[in-house]
């Protein structure tokens, strides 16, 4: 391995001339013990479903693969080594449960969070994707003109796209890009698109029509979804009026009925 480790050195040193080879051997051992990490039998099954909430983020996987390490099991080591030093068995054993589920829940948060920005910034580029391709356009350079100027409206999917046009310029077929662009189901909007992009390409039909039919059923489903969590606000709403106003109001009403009764025992 010393030859590989070496090459490496040099690699890292060329990339990042500014940084000392402390910093590069640093990066370098953490990246190697990240990814057997990973790769093993003990966190593979764990790590599948947080490099996907960190992939949908935009991180690459060396980058999710060293966060993994860190705030997955480096960090929680660190609090559940001081969680038993100072608190005891007991309290030791519950920040522990926390000190490893906080982090997860919080990566898989993330994640789902991004899915829904990035299926809200899809409805955008079935737009711009509809103004441009009726303008002559082909498809790559729709995504790359969209890619550089509509980055301000696409700051997340903008990843994906930056993605799709380095694959293309690299020479992958289209049908491979577009494969990678759509490949995350929990982004549905983004995902008919490239259904119909590869549709598109392969019988050579329009896409004005269908791009409108996208556009319009992920507005039905988008208005859904905030009447449904308008709902659970007023549930909740009449939970909180219950448990703190409820109280208030009988006290107001029954406050002067108390003391009139009070008054007349009392004679």
């Amino acid at each position: 391995m010393t030859p590989r480790w070496i090459r490496r050195t040099r690699v890292l040193r060329r990339l990042n001339p500014e940084g000392g080879d402390d910093e590069d051997d640093a990066q370098f051992w953490l990246n190697s013990l990240a990814k057997r990490l990973t790769e093993s039998s003990l966190a593979r099954e764990d790590y599948r479903e947080i490099g996907e909430a960190y992939q949908v983020t935009g991180l690459s996987p060396e980058r999710a693969q060293l966060l993994y390490l860190l705030f997955c099991w480096l960090i929680p080591a660190v609090v559940v080594a001081a969680g038993f030093t100072l608190f005891g068995m007991l309290p030791g054993m519950m920040i522990a449960a926390a000190a490893f589920l906080l982090p997860r829940r919080t990566i898989r948060s993330l994640g789902h969070k991004a899915e829904q920005q990035q299926n809200l910034e899809a409805i955008e580029l079935c737009h711009m994707t509809r103004m441009l391709m009726e303008a002559g356009l082909s498809l790559e350079r729709v995504l790359r003109l969209i890619a550089v100027q509509g980055r301000p409206m696409l700051p997340a999917l903008s990843i994906r796209l930056d993605r799709f046009n380095r694959l293309m310029e690299s020479g992958a077929e289209r049908t491979q890009a577009l494969d990678e662009l759509g490949e995350n189901r929990n982004i549905p909007v983004l995902r008919s698109y490239v259904i119909l992009m590869k549709q598109s390409s392969q019988i050579g039909a329009a896409v004005s029509n269908s791009l409108d039919h996208i556009i319009e059923e992920a507005q039905n489903v988008e208005r859904n979804r905030i009447s449904e969590q308008t709902n659970k606000i007023g549930a909740k709403m009449t939970v909180i009026m219950m448990a703190f106003m409820l109280p208030a109001l009988f006290i107001l009403i029954g406050g002067p009925a108390m003391i009139s009764i009070a008054d007349s025992l009392a004679r």
